[in-house]
């Protein structure tokens, strides 16, 4: 199941556009909200930020868990990993910066025991379609 997002086209800044995504979480990771900018330059490079407030600390869900991990996929490929959540646990709060080449994604994130791990195998807490800004 997709979660809706509220969706807001920003004007172009500075020969970028930006496309914006406000999502709220998923159980186990209930109350979590993430805002998703993804920008692209009129090169065509583009830079995805995230950035996820009110997130319980993993091992608060189960004792086993210790990340979050970020994944993408694209045109019906399997998922590949965009990074770990740098989370801080006194906040709890988690930021991702990562670079995209697809002008469609489905931004996955996943709670995980192992950092390394190269494939989703735990609790998806947040999931969401994201489509580039025109280059």
């Amino acid at each position: 199941m997709l979660l809706t997002a509220a969706f807001m086209l920003a004007p172009a800044i500075g020969g970028c556009s930006q496309q914006k995504y406000d999502v709220d979480t998923r159980p186990p990771a209930t109350a979590g909200h993430a805002e998703i900018v993804l920008t692209a330059d009129k090169t065509g490079n583009g830079q995805l930020s995230m950035e996820l407030e009110h997130l319980p600390p993993p091992q608060q869900i189960d004792p086993s868990l210790q990340y979050y991990v970020v994944w993408a996929t694209a045109d019906g490929r399997d998922p590949y990993k965009l990074g770990v959540l740098d989370y801080d646990a006194k906040d709890r709060t988690g930021k991702l910066d990562a670079t995209f080449s697809d002008d469609r994604l489905t931004l996955i994130v996943t709670l995980e025991k192992d950092a390394t791990v190269s494939a989703p195998l735990g609790a998806r807490v947040l999931e969401q379609v994201v489509i580039a800004p025109r280059r």
